[in-house]
Parts: structure tokens; C-alpha cells; sequence
């Protein structure tokens, strides 16, 4: 017998009854004779109300009433069932009528259509009213209707005080020892492997995520890595899939490869000369084989030492299998229960007006603590329950609950868990429990997951309310975040919330109070008909089986289908039922059918290679979300858009001729195209007042008017956080109305709007709208919210509009402006006093002014002194590039008062000097690059006694670097294409956290002085391309004893010899890759190299005079890669017994050695014999895998 589900089943009796009641208020219900059985079906459910609280808070421990609620809830899916048919057919009656006739209306709707009908409703809705009325008389004997406290009954009442009191986790307390002492162990290990690493272990809980959460937060402080990448494995150890997600958590540009070996060459490139950090979070596997499978594929891509790993498990016996890495173990300690106090004190006073917990509360509070087992989570899931109910009589109760009481630990959690899901709402109960269906460690969005709660009736709008779906289930979230029952909070720009995760204890606690009625279902496994009869919510899983038919008593009852595979269209006439269907990834076309779904209130089928929709689309009456997004084979939805008069929220990339003039209630449209045809007009966005999050405008070149563009009414849509208008380039207009300006003019936003993007505007002045001139006196601005502003390829205008007083705005992004040759403001004196200019800004990036010649800001009577004027206060970050005219940037210098960390300045040649830097300690990176306009460093800099990062290149005229000795953090020093380079900086052995050197291209520079062998924390160095060196310094490279990588070459051309490398047999066996350009009088490589028998990668380049290998490189049996490219006379390799014994070689390239390539032919090359056995093999275009 199948396990009856828990239910929760006033939320769903609450939408019935507020249905019922409206359509039997309706006029429409009267003219088809239905408002008595509606208002009775209304009656039935309110008496039925009176009984649900007592028996969803007793189900658990009494089956009669568990099995009671499970046949209310059947009953009542029923009815909520016909209700959605009666409200389909309002629907569809008023979507068919509208522009019609009184005539035509009654046409189409005749006494024959009325009555068959009314008749079939009619009868629906008695049946149900029987069996309700049954079941009422049931529910009175099984449950007495006792006076209840109703305090809780409803969600959204809580009392927020006004600072924000959503927690992002809860408090970090008690491990900050840890996170010293974790950290400390992976730089000690790392610097003495290739790959090392600790594992966490602990109670589920305990904190272990959030330990190493902080952890990165430290390395990635420290540099101690050059990446930091994260991944969630929970129970599944697929070696595939963890670095499929390494590699998208590296570059999310990478898409999914199912190929190991291509994964591997890419992870393999992303890494190339890298120290890495990877986390991995929540690890279950046992099995060893899996382990070390992983880790060798892991070592064969590695080219450096240094790399770790950081587990998160709870298994003492998955830390142990990891000893084939140098892996070392941290067992997590409990909590103290004063700490654990110290998180439950904090959350509760985030949600409280008050400043401090009464005593009385505090000496129970204590006591609470105590029995949270030193467990964090425990902690915060109690400190968000205990919030909810300020009353001492409520917090004894918590205190004295049965859940204390168990003794396995694993399940004592769960049950305080439950303790606390228990005293929730029923309302946030059963939106709690819906977050189950999806799958662990995921990342949930929360717009999408409110939508998914609307559209399951979770959430819905009372008769009488004017607050919105999407507010209240808003309000549903932050109640749940509040209870700690998410995590990992995600922000966007604007500080609105935008995604959060669930830990996996509450996942866990999601599935069990969801059992029965969501079920994730794996492919590879059967489907077990017998315990499925309840279910409601099916998630489908597949890693490309054959799929496996759901069954159809299973799929006429779903409410819900997400499905990586395509299972939709085999049966999309049993899924009558679906309020919800997501499709991912493996569809490609819907069935003609989909019309049918009369209940569907969500469809997201983006990421899919759908090329049409069905015109059966336009009957999709209750549609309120639909989703297609990344779907790069649809161009267009079909026509009878305007049908769809329950839309909410459409998302799309590149849809046009999409018509939204008619629906009125939408909140989101993500993009719109102008067109030409009615209803794609930019004036139908007009109508759409209601319109909120981010719009993106294209096609405004079809816009003929500023009637026409003012008509879409912009200025009123106060919920924009975000706004794109975007004009098509100059080959990508089919017209051009030649009113750019007239028509941005006209669509000024509302004051509210967060972030503005203009591109491919073709007008020569921005809008009046877009600032205020610094010298007026007027302190409003009607941008006043703006946080980011990007101006992309607007070539027509010549000046930037006025920014400076802003007083939000954090992001500014100019491109491709071609025509403005000044920027800035010119105070007058009696403005500059104590005056802030871009007083908010963080980032500011301009990229190719190719005419800017000029940036100041300035007062414009010099006499009158500037010490009131502060530009650029909150400023960390500018790059500035492709300005090939600027010769001046004048900001008034930075100083102590500013935060720049990072500044580049990039290709303006004629940009003479960089502004003061005098006292500026937070600057960590310096790039000057292509700017032959510079004589000297700019002025200050060594009072940036943070700086980590110093980057100097083509910058001809440049005077040698000054010392070093002042930049005691400087981590790394690349210099390339400088004239006047003649020797090493010097005080370079000053800098105690110097890693890494680049000299490149340095024409002048003839010798390396004995100062390099003071470098003995240098882990990378590069010397190459510098035409005229000719010397090295003897025994140099035995002092560099932690060197991983060495590129030197090519040098002077009448050298014979490598110089420097006669000590390069006492080389510290650190060195991991060698990298050596040669010349064409070199014949040979140097002998030295035969000592270094412990490289990982040897990289050969320009050897024109070499014409075979050694034999002594058969030693290099630690070889993994190989490469050798550019040796024009190259034709042998070293013997077959040679190459043999390269036994770790993975990877061989060779590229441009046209002699060799063709010896090295797969068919019959001579040379073939000695390298088949290399897993990977690429020559010129050819790969062999």
C-alpha cells in the first residue's frame, strides 16, 4: 500500500473558496445559471476550514486523520480542478468576445453551447458538494472543533524592523581559530606537491560549508591561489560531471562537454600555469577506485606545484580513501552553547524592533541553546522559529518538545528540523515543501520559485487585496529565509535579493515532509507505480537512458513536470493536469496538444532547440509564465498572443513580432523588439503599466515618432529596476527614421530605475533627462537611483552627458564614442566647496574614444583652489584603453581618502601623466600599457605600499623603473616593450611576496645583473624575446629554489649557446615547466637540460637549426606534455626505446615543423611507431585522441 503523503491542505481550500465566492458573485455565473452550486461549493469548503488546523498538526500521529486529509486533499485537487475549467471558459469567453458585437457575442455563445455546458459544470460541482459534505461529517467525528489559537494561521504578518533583517547565513561564530589553523596547513602542504589537500569532517550541521566558505574568502585575500573554483557533489561522484562543473564554475561561458578528453584539454588550458583551490562540498563516495580515477585525471592536466583540494564530508571514512593525495584531516568541533546562544540572539534580534531579549525570554533561550547540540544550523533553524512567536509560554514549549529527546544524532537533527517546519503557517508549509522538487545544492532563483508557488495556488490574491501575487510571495520567501530554511544568499547589483540554496539537512527536511507527493525520478530506475499514487510533483533525471514510460495513472494527477529528457510529447493528453512544466535541454519540437493544458499556469522551455510553437499556444488562457530563454532556433511565437490575458511574465532573448498590447496584468517583459505590425509597436508597451524587473528595447530604429515612442509611457513604470535600448547598426537597419534623438528624449524612465544601458544610438546629444549640470543649484535628480550606466557605440555624439553628481550611481561604462573629444566638469568657485563628484562610483571602464582627447575635472578660476572637491571617493576600479588621442587626465589626484585597488590605463599614447597617487595605500594593481606619451611613473607611487601588481608595457619613452624596495607586497612585475629598460629594477629582494617575473621584448637590456639570485620566492619567471641579451649570471638558477616555470629565450642572435644554464644540474627539482625559444645558430639543445628529470613539461620553440631530439630526453620519465613547434628542419625523434620511456607522456604537439609532421604521419610515417602509444597527439590541424 502506497505511504500516504503529508498534506497540507488549507492554502489549496483557501484559493477553492475565494474562487467559488467571486464566481458566484459574477454576473456571467448568473446568465449560465452555475451561482448556487458555487456558492454552495464555497459554504462546504469554509465549514471544512474550521476542522484543517487540528488535523494537519495531528496527521502524523493519528492514520485515520492522515488518511482523512489525504481524501479532502483528493476532493478538493478536484474541485480546485473544475473551478480552473470554470474560469477557462470566463476566459476563453472574454478573450472571443472582445471587439465583438452584443449580436456576435450571443452567437457564439448560444443556448445550445450555454446549457451543454452549464449542465456539465452543474453536475461537477454537486458531486464534489456530495462528497464534501461526507467528508465534512467524517471530519466532525474524527476532529471536535475546539477554539483555536489563530495566531499563525496566516503568513505575512510579521513586523520587520526598517534595517534589513534577512540573514545571508547565520552568525560566524566560534571557527575563526579554524579557518586560521585550515588555512596555514594549505600553504605549508601546497608548496611541497602538485596536488595536496584537507578534508573537513563533521556532523551534518556543524558548518563545514560555511567553514570553507570563509576559508576561500581568506586564500582568495591572501593570493595565495590564482583560482578558486567550487562544486557541490553530495551523493553522486561522477567524475565527469565534478569537472564539468570545475571547468563552468572557472569560465561560465564553457558549455557542458560530454567528451572527458576535449574536458580535460579545456580544464586543462583554464589551469595552464595556475595555482587552484578546489572546494569539494558535501562528499559521500566511498568507493576508492572513483577516488583515484579522479585524481590521476586531475595530475595528467597539472603543469604546476601548489594546487588543493578542500573536502566538506561527514564520513571519517571518505577523508580516509583521499590518502593517495598528501591529504591531511580537520575534525570540526561542536559549537559551545554560549556561541550557539550567540547565533540564535542574533537572529532573532535581525527580526525584532527590539535592541536586546527580554530576561525572561533569555534565561529559556539559554536553555535552548544548550540542547542544540553544538550544531550552528540547529541553531539558526531554532533562533528563526523562536523570532516568529515573542511570547514566553511559545518558547517553553520549544523548550520542553519531545524532539530533544533522541539519541541518533542524524535523525535528532531532522526531528528539531520538523519541530520547527511544524510551527509554520500552512501556507509556508506547503511552499516550503514544494522547494523539494528541486534537486540538492542547486541554485534557486527566487523570482522563478515565487512564480512556481503562483502557479500551484500557493500563492494567490484574495478578493479584496491590492497587493500583488508576487508581493506576498515575496513576503512567503523572507518568512522562510527568516527561519533559516534557506541559505547562500545571492544579491544583485540594486541589493535585491536574487537566489539563495537550501543546506542539505533541510533539503532533506523538504523530501520527507514532501514524501508522498514529490518524487525526483531517476531514468536508470523503475517507477514504482504501487507508492506513486499520490504524487502531484514529478522531477524526471535521465544521463541519456532509454526513457521509461511515467505511468499514465501517475501523469493524469501531476500538477508539476520538470524533465531534462523529453517525455512531454509522448504524453502530453495525459497531463491534463499541469500547472507547471519546465523542459531542459531535450526538446525539440511540443506537441500540437499543448492548447489542451487548460490548468497551465507555467511553461519554461528555454535552453531547448524548439523551432515552433504550436498555434494551439494562443489557448493557454491561465498561462501567467512562460519562459524562452537561450532558445536560439525560435524566432517568433505564434499568433493570438493578445488570447494570453493572464500573462504575468514573459522571458525571451531574441523572440520578435511579439505582441503584448493586450495583456495588461504582465510584470515582466525581458525583451521586446519593435516592429512594424500592430501590437509590436513600441506605443503597445504603453498599456503595460504594471511592468517591473529588466526590459530590453531593440529595434528602436522602427520607432517613427517622439509621439509614438513617448505613447509607451516609460517614465511611468516605477518597478524597472533595469532598462536596455538598443538601436541596430548601421548594415542591420532595415530603416532609419533619423529621429534617434527625439525618440530617446521621449523615453525617459522613471526616477526609480536602477541600471540604464544606450546602444547603437545615432543622435548627437544625449537627452535632457540623463543628468544635471554641476553648476546648478538644484539638488534633485531625476536619475537619482541610477547604479550603473553603460553608453555603448552611441558614434554620433559628441559629449557625455552630466554624470558627476549622480549620487547613486557605482557602475559607468563608455564605449565606442567616437566623436566626443572632452569629458569632465568645470566648476565655478562658489561650487567648490566640500563638493563630491561621482560621490557613489566604483567601477568606471572606457574603452575606444578614439577622439577623447581630454578628462578634467576642474574648478574653472584656479585662484580659487579646489580642496573642497573630492572626485572619484569610493572609486576601485578604472580601466581606461584604446584613447589613442588623450593627453590629459585630470582628476585632482588620489589620495588617502580614496579606496583604488585597481587601475589600467591601456593604449593612449599621447596621455602624458597619470594622476597622483600620493598616499593612495589601497592600490593593488597598476597596468600601463601602449602609452608612449609617459616619461615617468606616475607621481606618489610608492607610497602604494599595497600595490601587488605592476604592469608595464610599449611604453617607449618610459624612464627605468625606480626601486622596487618600497612595494613589500609586490607579488608580480611584467615588463614588455620597453626601449629603456637596461637592467633589473632594482630592490626587487625587498619584495617579500614576489612570485613572478615577465620580461619581454626589452631591446635594451644586455645583461641580467647577480640581483636575480636574491629572488628566492620567485615561483615563475620569463625572460624571452630581449634581442640584445647576451649574458645571464653564473650559478644563478640554484638559488631560485622555487621555481615552477622558466621561459628564457630567444636572446641575441650571434650567441651560440644558451647562456646561464651551467649550473642547471644543482636545479632544485621544483621546476615543473621549462619553456626555451632558441635562434638558428643553435644546433642543438643544451646538455645541460638532461639533469632535469623531474619535468612535467618541456615546450620547444624556433630550434630552425636542430634536426633531431636527443636520446638522453628517454629520461624524462615524469614528462606529461610535450611541445614542440616552429623547428623547420626538425626531423627525427629520439629512438623508440627513448620514447618509450617517456612513461607519463599524455599530451604531444607538435606545430609548424612541417620535416617532422610529415615523418610523423598515422599512415605510414616512419616516425609514427615511436609516438602511437600517446593518449593525445595533436600535429598542425590534426588530433588524434
Amino acid at each position: 500500500m502506497a505511504e500516504l503523503a503529508l498534506n497540507f491542505v488549507s492554502p489549496i481550500i483557501e484559493l477553492a473558496v475565494s474562487k467559488a465566492i467571486s464566481f458566484a458573485a459574477a454576473q456571467i455565473s448568473t446568465a449560465w445559471g452555475l451561482e448556487k452550486e458555487l456558492g454552495e461549493l464555497a459554504q462546504k469548503l469554509t465549514m471544512i476550514q474550521r476542522l484543517l488546523q487540528d488535523a494537519e498538526e495531528r496527521q502524523e500521529s493519528d492514520p485515520a486523520i492522515r488518511s482523512w486529509l489525504q481524501h479532502l486533499t483528493d476532493v478538493v485537487d478536484d474541485a480546485v480542478d473544475v473551478l480552473d475549467e470554470y474560469e477557462y471558459e470566463v476566459l476563453k469567453h472574454k478573450v472571443q468576445t472582445q471587439g465583438r458585437k452584443m449580436k456576435q457575442v450571443r452567437t457564439f455563445f448560444g443556448v445550445f453551447n450555454r446549457t451543454a455546458f452549464r449542465l456539465s459544470m452543474a453536475d461537477k460541482i454537486r458531486k464534489i458538494n456530495k462528497t464534501l459534505d461526507e467528508i465534512n461529517n467524517q471530519g466532525v467525528l474524527l476532529l471536535p472543533v475546539r477554539l483555536r489559537d489563530q495566531s499563525h494561521s496566516t503568513a505575512g504578518a510579521r513586523q520587520y524592523p526598517e534595517t534589513d533583517p534577512i540573514p545571508d547565513c547565520f552568525k560566524f561564530v566560534g571557527r575563526h581559530t579554524d579557518v586560521l589553523e585550515i588555512v596555514n596547513k594549505l600553504d605549508n602542504i601546497r608548496s611541497q606537491h602538485i596536488l595536496s589537500g584537507i578534508s573537513i569532517v563533521g556532523f551534518g550541521g556543524i558548518g563545514k560549508t560555511t567553514l570553507a566558505k570563509s576559508i576561500c574568502s581568506v586564500v582568495k585575500e591572501q593570493k595565495l591561489y590564482d583560482l578558486v573554483a567550487w562544486v557541490c557533489v553530495s551523493e553522486e561522484f561522477d567524475e565527469k560531471i565534478i569537472l564539468g562543473d570545475m571547468l563552468e564554475y572557472l569560465d561560465s561561458s564553457v558549455g557542458r562537454m560530454n567528451n572527458i578528453g576535449a574536458l580535460l584539454q579545456e580544464l586543462g588550458q583554464k589551469l595552464e600555469n595556475r595555482k587552484f583551490l578546489l572546494v569539494l562540498d558535501d562528499v559521500w563516495n566511498e568507493d576508492r577506485g572513483k577516488w583515484d580515477s579522479f585524481n590521476s585525471r586531475l595530475l595528467k592536466i597539472l603543469k604546476t606545484s601548489g594546487n588543493s583540494i578542500l573536502v566538506t564530508t561527514r564520513s571519517d571514512k571518505v577523508a580516509s580513501i583521499m590518502e593517495a593525495l598528501p591529504m591531511q584531516k580537520h575534525d570540526m568541533v561542536k559549537l559551545s552553547d554560549h556561541e550557539c546562544w550567540l547565533i540564535i540572539e542574533d537572529i532573532v534580534l535581525r527580526s525584532s524592533t527590539e535592541t536586546s531579549i527580554p530576561l525572561d525570554l533569555e534565561g529559556i533561550g539559554q536553555e535552548i541553546a544548550k540542547k542544540c547540540g553544538g550544531l550552528p544550523l540547529v541553531a539558526s533553524v531554532i533562533g528563526g522559529t523562536l523570532s516568529r512567536e515573542m511570547k514566553t509560554d511559545k518558547w517553553q514549549e520549544i523548550l520542553d518538545d519531545k524532539a530533544w529527546i533522541l539519541q541518533d544524532e542524524s535523525k535528532k537533527i531532522l526531528s528539531i528540523l520538523k519541530m520547527s517546519f511544524d510551527r509554520l503557517p500552512s501556507s509556508l508549509k506547503k511552499c516550503f515543501s514544494y522547494c523539494s522538487i528541486f534537486p540538492k545544492d542547486e541554485v534557486i532563483f527566487i523570482d522563478d520559485l515565487i512564480q512556481l508557488w503562483m502557479a500551484q495556488g500557493f500563492v494567490h490574491k484574495s478578493n479584496e487585496s491590492l497587493v500583488e501575487m508576487e508581493d506576498i510571495g515575496n513576503e512567503y520567501f523572507k518568512e522562510l529565509l527568516s527561519n533559516s530554511l534557506f541559505q547562500d544568499i545571492g544579491w544583485d547589483l540594486y541589493g535585491n535579493i536574487e537566489s539563495c540554496k537550501m543546506h542539505d539537512l533541510v533539503h532533506d527536511l523538504s523530501l520527507l515532509v514532501s514524501k508522498g507527493n514529490t518524487l525526483v525520478w531517476n531514468t536508470s530506475c523503475n517507477f514504482d507505480v504501487q507508492n506513486c499514487s499520490t504524487i502531484r510533483h514529478l522531477r524526471v533525471k535521465s544521463k541519456g537512458e532509454d526513457l521509461l514510460t511515467i505511468p499514465r495513472s501517475v501523469a493524469q494527477r501531476l500538477h508539476s513536470l520538470f524533465s531534462d529528457v523529453d517525455v512531454f510529447c509522448s504524453m502530453a493528453s495525459d497531463l491534463k493536469r499541469l500547472r507547471s512544466l519546465k523542459l531542459r535541454g531535450g526538446s525539440k519540437k511540443l506537441p500540437d496538444t499543448l492548447g489542451k493544458l487548460k490548468h497551465l499556469r507555467y511553461l519554461d522551455i528555454s535552453k531547448n532547440c524548439v523551432r515552433t510553437v504550436p498555434k494551439s499556444f494562443s489557448r493557454l488562457y491561465n498561462l501567467q509564465t512562460s519562459k524562452f530563454v537561450d532558445c536560439y532556433s525560435l524566432e517568433k511565437l505564434p499568433g493570438g498572443m493578445a488570447n494570453l490575458i493572464s500573462s504575468r511574465h514573459i522571458y525571451s532573448s531574441h523572440l520578435r513580432d511579439l505582441s503584448v498590447m493586450q495583456l495588461t496584468s504582465l510584470q515582466t517583459l525581458s525583451h521586446f523588439a519593435v516592429g512594424t505590425k500592430k501590437g509590436c509597436q513600441i506605443e503597445d508597451l504603453g498599456s503595460l503599466s504594471q511592468l517591473g524587473g529588466k526590459l530590453e528595447i531593440l529595434k528602436l530604429e522602427h520607432v517613427k515618432s517622439k509621439l509614438e515612442a513617448s505613447k509607451a509611457n516609460l517614465k511611468e513604470k516605477a518597478k524597472l529596476d533595469l532598462l536596455r535600448l538598443h538601436w541596430s547598426s548601421d548594415y542591420e537597419r532595415a530603416v532609419n527614421n533619423n529621429n534617434d534623438e527625439e525618440v530617446l528624449e521621449s523615453l525617459q524612465p522613471h526616477s526609480n530605475l536602477k541600471s540604464l544601458t544606450i546602444y547603437g544610438y545615432k543622435g548627437k546629444m544625449f537627452p535632457s533627462w540623463m543628468g544635471n549640470d554641476v553648476n546648478s543649484s538644484g539638488s534633485s535628480f531625476l536619475l537619482e537611483n541610477m547604479v550603473e550606466l553603460r553608453l555603448i557605440n552611441c558614434n554620433e555624439c559628441t559629449c557625455i552627458p552630466s554624470l558627476a553628481l549622480l549620487p547613486s550611481l557605482k557602475v559607468l561604462y563608455i564605449e565606442r564614442m567616437e566623436n566626443v573629444r572632452r569629458m569632465g566638469h568645470k566648476l565655478q568657485p562658489g561650487r567648490a566647496e566640500s563638493i563630491r563628484l561621482f560621490p557613489a562610483l566604483k567601477t568606471l571602464t572606457v574603452h575606444c574614444m578614439e577622439r577623447l582627447e581630454e578628462w578634467v575635472e576642474v574648478v574653472e578660476d584656479a585662484a580659487a583652489g579646489s580642496q573642497g572637491v573630492i572626485v572619484f571617493p569610493c572609486l576601485e576600479y578604472v580601466e581606461i584603453s584604446g584613447c589613442p588621442l588623450l593627453e590629459t587626465w585630470s582628476v585632482g589626484g588620489f589620495s588617502s581618502h580614496h579606496k583604488l585597488s585597481n587601475l589600467c590605463i591601456g593604449w593612449c599614447q599621447k596621455l602624458m601623466a597619470i594622476p597622483n597617487l600620493d598616499g593612495l595605500s589601497t592600490l593593488k594593481r597598476l597596468e600601463l600599457m601602449g602609452c608612449n606619451g609617459l616619461t615617468s611613473l606616475p607621481i606618489g607611487l610608492g607610497s602604494c605600499i599595497s600595490l601587488q601588481f605592476l604592469r608595464i608595457g610599449s611604453c617607449q619613452n618610459l624612464n627605468p623603473i625606480p626601486s622596487m624596495n618600497v612595494f613589500t607586497s609586490l607579488e608580480g612585475l611584467y615588463l614588455s616593450h620597453c626601449d629603456g629598460l637596461t637592467c633589473l629594477p632594482i630592490g626587487l629582494d625587498s619584495c617579500i611576496s614576489f612570485q613572478e617575473l615577465k620580461i619581454k621584448f626589452c631591446p635594451n637590456l644586455i645583461s641580467i645583473s647577480d640581483d636575480i639570485k636574491k629572488l628566492r620566492s620567485l615561483s615563475s619567471l620569463v625572460i624571452s624575446d630581449c634581442e640584445n641579451l647576451r649574458s645571464l649570471p653564473e650559478e644563478w638558477l640554484d638559488n631560485l629554489t622555487r621555481l615552477r616555470m622558466l621561459r628564457l629565450g630567444p636572446f641575441w642572435s650571434e650567441l651560440e649557446e644558451f647562456p646561464g644554464l651551467t649550473s642547471i644540474h644543482q636545479f632544485h627539482p621544483s621546476l615543473e615547466v621549462l619553456i626555451l625559444y632558441g635562434w638558428d645558430k643553435l644546433n642543438s639543445l643544451p646538455h645541460q637540460l638532461r639533469h632535469l628529470t623531474v619535468l612535467k613539461e618541456l615546450r620547444l620553440r624556433k630550434f630552425n637549426g636542430l634536426e633531431a631530439l636527443p636520446e638522453w630526453l628517454g629520461d624524462f620519465s615524469s614528462l606529461h606534455r610535450l611541445e614542440i613547434g616552429n623547428c623547420s628542419n626538425l626531423t627525427h625523434l629520439p629512438s623508440i626505446e627513448a620514447m618509450r620511456g617517456l612513461s607519463n607522456l599524455q599530451d604531444l604537439q607538435i606545430g609548424r615543423c612541417q620535416k617532422l609532421k610529415e615523418r610523423c604521419a598515422e599512415n605510414g610515417g616512419p616516425e609514427w611507431s615511436k609516438i602511437s602509444h600517446i593518449p593525445y597527439i595533436e600535429s598542425m590541424t590534426r588530433t588524434t585522441k
